[in-house]
Parts: C-alpha cells; sequence; structure tokens
C-alpha cells in the first residue's frame, strides 16, 4: 500500500452539546461552548487540557461568507506581532430552528476571547450580543482544513491529533442513517468507546466522505472492526 496523505479543506457535521459560556471572556458577545467536545467518547482520567474549553463558538451578526471569515482568520494569524496563536474555523450552527453563523475556536483560553474578538470587529467580522442560553443540543457544521495520512487501506490518521482518525464511507449518508448505523456498531462491539462524526474532504477525484473517529484508546484493530462495521451496514441499505 502506498502512503497516502491528503491535506485539503472539507465539512465536519456532528452533533453538539452546547450552552452559554458562564466564565469571564472580557467580552459581551453571544459565544457558546462544548459541553461535551466528543459525546460518544467518556475520557477514562483527566485531561490538563480540560481546565480551558475545547471549543468555543463566537456567532456573527450577519451569516458572512466562509471565505470570508477565512480571510479575516488569516489577517488575524499574519500580524507580525500576534496577540495569540489560536486555531479559527467557519462554521454554521442551528438555534431554536434558526441557522447562525459563527467562528470557532479550539483551546482558547477564556481570558483571551475578548481581545481576540476585537481584533475581528476590527477587520469587519461584528458579532452578535451576549445572552443567555441554557444547555442545548444541536448539529453543526464546520469547515476545516485537513492533514491525514493513510495508514491502512481506507483509514488515515489525523497528522495533527493522534487521537483522530478517519475511515473513508462508499457514500453519503443521511444523518439518522449516519447516527442509527453508529449506535448499532456500539451494541456489538466490545469496546465502544469512541466518538464519531460525519466529514467530506476535497480532494482530487471529488469529496470523499468519511467517518470521523476520535479515541484516545485507538488501535488499528479496533479501527479495522469499526471500518468493516460500517461497510457491511451501508451495504445492506
Amino acid at each position: 500500500m502506498s502512503e497516502r496523505i491528503i491535506e485539503s479543506v472539507g465539512i465536519l457535521t456532528k452533533k453538539e452539546h452546547l450552552s452559554s459560556v458562564e466564565n469571564e471572556t472580557n467580552s459581551n458577545k453571544l459565544i457558546l461552548e462544548s459541553t461535551q467536545p466528543f459525546p460518544g467518547y467518556y475520557a477514562r482520567h483527566s485531561d490538563p487540557t480540560d481546565r480551558d474549553p475545547y471549543s468555543l463558538f463566537a456567532i456573527t451578526k450577519l451569516n458572512y461568507r466562509d471565505e470570508r471569515i477565512i480571510r479575516c482568520i488569516q489577517a488575524i494569524k499574519n500580524d507580525p506581532n500576534p496577540k495569540h496563536d489560536f486555531d479559527g474555523a467557519p462554521g454554521s450552527v442551528q438555534i431554536r430552528n434558526e441557522s447562525f453563523n459563527f467562528v470557532r475556536f479550539k483551546l482558547l483560553p477564556y481570558h483571551l476571547v475578548g481581545e481576540i474578538l476585537d481584533l475581528f470587529t476590527s477587520n469587519g467580522i461584528e458579532f452578535r450580543k451576549a445572552k443567555k442560553l441554557p444547555k442545548f443540543e444541536t448539529f453543526i457544521r464546520v469547515r476545516k482544513f485537513f492533514s491525514m495520512k493513510q495508514t491502512h487501506e481506507g483509514i488515515f490518521q489525523d497528522l495533527t491529533d493522534k487521537h483522530t482518525s478517519y475511515i473513508i464511507l462508499p457514500s453519503n449518508l443521511r444523518w439518522n442513517m449516519f447516527e442509527k448505523i453508529t449506535m448499532d456498531i456500539k451494541y456489538n462491539v466490545e469496546d465502544k468507546n469512541f466518538d464519531a462524526a460525519q466529514t467530506s474532504v476535497f480532494a482530487k477525484e471529488g469529496l470523499i466522505d468519511f467517518v470521523r473517529i476520535y479515541d484516545r484508546d485507538s488501535c488499528q484493530g479496533k479501527l479495522l472492526y469499526i471500518k468493516e462495521k460500517y461497510l457491511e451496514a451501508i451495504s445492506k441499505i
């Protein structure tokens, strides 16, 4: 098997448990945080990064095009004296049956949020005013850059996160079917501790559909088994 590397943009779709940020962000903008970043995975030990949020979602005032947000992120990160080395990406979320766009930040400390959002505002991206929202479950779509290396036929390892893998699927599934297949697999696998999300990545041959697997205790054998079960279930649709 020849080593294949995919470096491209794509869309990650998943269910999220979100709520208004309660920690001090030095900002009066509407910011949501993920209360369960990987709802299908339950950590067996504490993680030092848990002291700061894994993902924050700053809701934009207008539904700006993804390209505009990406250019704004690029401009801020290319500043010769950057304020903070953050990971940002555009996306959308459903809140009370209405779609809103956001800028997603990963591993950005609470106290730096206000400063970073001020830089976005200076570059033409404005955000909605803060309001209290209770915890809710919803869909999010994030447009981000993917970097992965093939480790086995149809299985890729994320090159920036050793806990994340991708399994190629032969077709794009509706979310309800994807969720049903995922739950059926979890019921029939000995180690069901993994989180799954849908991912589509642009490649030379077109869009490649994946299931994104997050699992800190994963191994090649488990990934091969999960791959086999997804392919088996899809072949029966």
